[in-house]
Formats: structure tokens, sequence, C-alpha cells
């Protein structure tokens, strides 16, 4: 043992103790999440089959993550979905879709094109 520091006597009661925290500790950091500031309050909400997103920010990205990049909202990993293949634009008090996508999109029964003049979303 090093000389003039403190010295501790360990026993398996306090490795014990020390096992179960790190047992009880949550798995991975990033799934730790901190609460510094309140998140912005959602100003629209997008429900699709099996998620639902609130929008926070003027603009999101919809498509499908890959190593160039994630988008705000992941719609899984087909070649029909786009990197980038659409974008929500708020410009108070209505939303605009711009297709990215060579695919296009189908919105209410009318496709939009890439390269199309943003289209203005109906209130639903």
């Amino acid at each position: 043992m090093a000389q003039g520091g403190p010295q501790f006597a360990r026993s398996s009661e306090s490795d014990a103790w020390a096992l179960l925290s790190l047992k009880s500790a949550p798995a991975s950091p990033s799934k730790v999440q901190w609460a510094q500031e309140p998140a912005p309050v959602a100003i629209a909400r997008l429900d699709g089959r099996d998620f639902e997103y609130l929008i926070r920010q003027k603009r999101v990205v919809i498509g499908r993550n890959s190593s160039r990049g994630e988008v705000d909202v992941n719609m899984g990993h087909s070649s029909f979905i786009s990197r980038r293949h659409l974008e929500l634009h708020y410009d108070h008090p209505a939303f605009y879709l711009t297709c990215n996508s060579k695919n296009g999109v189908l919105v209410d029964g009318v496709f939009q094109r890439k390269g199309s003049a943003p289209m203005l979303l109906p209130k639903r």
C-alpha cells in the first residue's frame, strides 16, 4: 500500500454493494437524459401507423438514416425512401411540404414531385 495516503480495509460486503450499484446503474450513458432546460413547445404532431412525432422546430426532414447522416423522422430502410425524402417547413400559421425524392410523395391524392414548389398542407 502507498505511504502517506488513507488506507481502507476492503470487505466482501463493500465489494457486494459496489457490484449492486453497478448493476442498477443505466446500461448505457447515452440513454440517460438530462433535462437542463424544458423542451420547446410542440407546434404540431405527426401521426404514423407505428409512431407519433412532436414537431418542435420550424424545419423537419423525413427520410431514412444512413452512414451519411440522420434525419428527424426515420421511415426505415426501404430503397423507395430517400435519405432526405421530404421536408416539412413551418411558416406561421401553415406547414409546407417540399419533396426531395426522385420517387415523389403522394399527399391526399396529389402527387408531389422533386423540384415542385412547396405544397401548402391542410390543417389535418
